[in-house]
Parts: C-alpha cells; structure tokens; sequence
C-alpha cells in the first residue's frame, strides 16, 4: 500500500470526540444511557408515586387530633340551659308608636339596638343577662 491509499481512509476518532460518536437519541442523552424502556417507565411511573406519597400525608396528618375538635368546639356547662329573655328576668324590648328597630348588636351580655322613630333615631344598649336598659344615645345630625 502506498502513502497515498492511507489518506483516502477514514482517520481515527480523535480523543476529544469521545467514544460515542454516533447520533444524540433522548433528552441529552438519557435515553441512551438508562434505556428508552427504562425512560418511558420513570415518566409514566412518578406521576403515580407522587400521588401515593401525597394521598398518604393526607392520611397521616389529614385528621385533627381530638383535643383541637374539643377546643374548637363550645363548651357546654352540665345543667344548664342557654340563656333567653324569659330565662334570665328580662322582658322584651318594647317600641313605641311609630319606632322600628334598626342595626342590632350582640358583645356578651349587652345588646345594643338602633331604634328610629319620629323623633329621630336612638340606640338603646340592654344588658340581656340582668333584662334592664343601661344607655339611652341619642343619635343626633350636626
């Protein structure tokens, strides 16, 4: 053979190239490194474990503890009955002749009510638990 028959062949891979030259399948080469079947079965596969992993979270810390169901519940006193106007002493609001009840109120035991009337309007605050009046306000416009 000659020199010249040596240049018409194909030259060796240079060492930079790596030596795998042929053409790039997958993303970035994943493919190719772990198996296409492998791949396929990673991305069809996690969605499902994702959903296993969050579903069992929610079974484990999903449920209140039942000391926080107590607490967040009213706590109700053995024996006795919820207080009403009748069960407390307390009589019922009366309006005069032309008066309507407007805005109300409730903080505790005091009620307050906005009465209008002819004579303008007025709010009245009643304690519920003792049924008096403790404050008459008229509202007044300046």
């Amino acid at each position: 053979m000659s020199e010249t028959d040596n240049d018409t062949t194909q030259a060796p891979a240079s060492p930079a190239a790596g030596p795998n030259t042929g053409p790039n399948t997958g993303i970035g080469g994943i493919a190719q490194s772990i198996g296409t079947r492998n791949l396929w079965l990673i991305i069809l596969t996690m969605p499902a474990v994702f959903l296993v992993a969050v579903a069992a979270i929610i079974a484990i810390f999903g449920k209140p503890k039942k000391e926080e169901t107590a607490a967040a519940a009213p706590a109700a006193i053995e024996g006795t009955a919820p207080a009403t106007a009748s069960s407390a002493g307390g009589a019922p609001i009366a309006l005069g002749e032309g008066q309507s009840a407007g805005a109300i109120a409730l903080d505790g035991d005091r009620l307050a009510v906005r009465v209008d009337g002819p004579d303008g309007a007025v709010v009245i605050v009643y304690d519920i638990v003792k049924g008096e009046e403790i404050a008459r306000i008229p509202v007044t416009r300046d």
